[in-house]
C-alpha cells in the first residue's frame, strides 16, 4: 500500500491504484534513495514527506537525490516548493524575499494546526523589525562569554550523569540517563526553570515537537499547557527575581513594555526552553548511534580528543536534529534553481539534502567526523540562525567527550535497525539508545 494526497488528505492506494477522479499514481526513486524509498506522484505534486521503509533513514538521504526545485504535497493539503540545494537552501534562508510571517488567514502550512513555532507571538514567526528586536534581547542569553562560562558547570554535569550510568552498569538507555538531562538542566538553570517540573514540560514540548504522532487538539493543548506554565513562572519571577536570565526578560518587559510584550515574554521563555533541550538532546542521540554503527570513526574519536569538534559538526551534518526546517513564503515572485517561486507560494528548504550536496560536501554519503570546512546548515543561516548554536556545539562536544572516554566498548546494546525513531515533520531522533560498555 502506498500513499497519496488527495484533496487535501493522506489516502492508502495499492501500486497500481488511482486517485478518485484523478490520474494514475506512480513512483518516482531519487538516484541515492534507500532501498524502497519512493515519491509518490499523483496530480502535479509529489507528496512530502517521502514513504520510507524504515524510521531511521534520513530524508536528507533520499531528497539529495530529488530536482533542486521542485512541487510537493504537504499534509496539511497545502502545495508548495521543495529546496534541495546547498545554494538555493542558504537563499531561502537569508534573502528577505522569503518571509517567515505566515499568520495571515489562508496561510500555507505543513500540518494542521501549524508547526512548532505556530505562536501567534514566536520569534520564530517574525520578520523584521519585530523579530530584530526580540533577537537582540534573547541574544543575551547566549553571548560567546556567557556560553564559556557555562563549560565547567556542563562538565560536572555530564561527570555527574556518566558516574550514575557507570554505577547503575549496563546497559542503559543513554536517552534517559544522559541524552536527556544533560541539556535539560543546562538550559533550566540558564533560564531560571525549576528542573523538579521537568516532568511536566518534557510532556508538553514533547507533543509540540512531535505534532505528526498526536491529534490537532491535543497539539493545540500542550501549547496552552506550555504557556500556562510559563505565565507562572513569569509571575513567580516577577515577584521573587533571582540571577537568571528569565528574571532579566521580565525586567526588560517591565522596565519598557515596548521592548517586549507580556505575551512575547511567554512565548519566547517556550521557545527558549523547548528549543534549548529537545535538539541536543537528539544531537547526543544520533550522534552515539552514528558514531557505533561507524566504529572506525569512534575509534578514531577515542583516541583524538582533538576531532571532537569536527564530530559535532559531521554529525549535525550527516544525520542530525533538523532534517528540514519551517516553512517560508516568497513575499514576491523570486527566481530560485531555475524556476520562478511567485508571490505568495510556500517555500520548504530541506536542510538535510542540502548538507548531502555533492558540490560542497564530497562523498556526502560517507560519515567522516575528519571532514574539513564542511559549513552544514544544521543550524540554520540567515536571521534565523540558531540563538543556541554555540551552546549546542558545547555541549555536543562535552557530552561526546565524557561518553567516550568514561565508557570504554561503548556500543549499542541493540542491533541499530530495532532502535525507534521519531516520525517525519518532528525534531529528528531516537526514541531510546540501549547502549553498552566494558564493566
Amino acid at each position: 500500500m502506498l500513499v497519496c494526497v488527495y484533496k487535501g488528505r493522506y489516502r492508502w492506494v495499492r501500486p497500481s491504484g488511482r486517485f478518485p477522479a484523478s490520474g494514475r499514481v506512480f513512483r518516482w526513486r531519487a538516484p541515492s534513495a534507500a532501498p524502497g524509498a519512493a515519491l509518490i506522484i499523483g496530480a502535479m505534486a509529489a507528496v512530502y514527506p517521502v514513504v520510507k521503509d524504515h524510521p531511521a533513514v534520513p530524508l536528507g538521504s533520499i531528497y539529495a537525490g530529488h530536482p533542486p526545485v521542485s512541487r510537493i504535497a504537504f499534509p496539511s493539503g497545502h502545495e508548495g516548493w521543495l529546496v534541495t540545494r546547498y545554494e538555493d537552501v542558504r537563499t531561502v534562508f537569508s534573502d528577505p524575499r522569503f518571509s517567515r510571517n505566515l499568520l495571515y488567514p489562508g496561510a500555507p502550512c505543513l500540518i494542521e494546526p501549524g508547526d512548532f513555532s505556530t505562536g501567534e507571538h514566536s520569534i520564530l514567526n517574525m520578520d523584521p523589525p519585530d523579530h530584530t528586536r526580540l533577537r537582540r534581547l534573547s541574544a543575551q542569553a547566549f553571548t560567546v562569554r556567557r556560553i564559556a562560562a557555562l563549560r565547567p558547570r556542563i562538565q560536572q554535569i555530564a561527570d555527574e550523569l556518566l558516574r550514575a550510568m557507570v554505577a547503575h552498569g549496563p546497559p542503559a538507555n543513554l536517552v534517559e540517563a544522559f541524552a536527556f538531562p544533560l541539556p535539560t538542566l543546562v538550559m533550566c538553570e540558564l533560564l531560571g526553570v525549576p528542573f523538579a517540573g521537568r516532568a511536566r514540560f518534557r510532556r508538553w514540548s514533547r507533543v509540540i515537537v512531535t505534532p505528526m504522532q498526536h491529534d490537532p487538539a491535543e497539539v493545540e493543548q500542550a501549547r496552552r499547557d506550555g504557556a500556562e506554565d510559563m505565565a507562572a513562572l513569569v509571575a513567580e519571577k516577577r515577584a521573587r527575581p533571582a540571577e537568571d536570565f528569565l528574571s532579566a526578560l521580565v525586567h526588560a518587559r517591565d522596565e519598557d513594555g515596548d521592548r517586549l510584550t507580556e505575551p512575547e515574554l511567554i512565548d519566547l521563555a517556550t521557545q527558549l526552553l523547548l528549543a534549548g533541550h529537545e535538539t541536543t538532546v537528539s544531537l547526543i542521540g544520533c550522534g552515539v548511534v552514528l558514531l557505533c554503527r561507524h566504529p572506525e570513526q569512534l575509534a578514531a574519536l577515542r583516541a583524538d580528543p582533538g576531532l571532537t569538534p569536527g564530530a559535532v559538526e559531521e554529525i549535525m551534518r550527516y544525520d542530525g536534529p533538523v532534517d528540514s526546517s519551517l516553512l517560508r513564503v516568497a513575499l514576491e515572485d523570486v527566481p530560485l534553481g531555475g524556476v520562478l517561486v511567485r508571490r505568495g507560494e510556500a517555500v520548504l528548504a530541506h536542510v538535510g539534502a542540502a548538507n548531502r550536496d555533492e558540490n560542497v560536501f564530497p562523498s556526502a554519503a560517507e560519515f567522516d567526523i575528519r571532514r574539513k570546512d564542511a559549513p552544514q546548515l544544521g543550524f540554520g543561516h540567515g536571521i534565523h540562525f540558531c540563538l543556541g548554536a554555540a551552546l549546542a556545539r558545547l555541549e555536543g562536544e562535552i557530552a561526546l567527550r565524557t561518553l567516550v572516554d568514561g565508557l570504554p566498548g561503548l556500543e549499542l546494546a541493540t542491533p541499530p535497525e530495532t532502535i525507534g525513531w521519531r516520525p517525519p515533520l518532528s525534531v529528528r531522533g531516537p526514541e531510546e539508545v540501549p547502549v553498552g560498555w566494558a564493566g
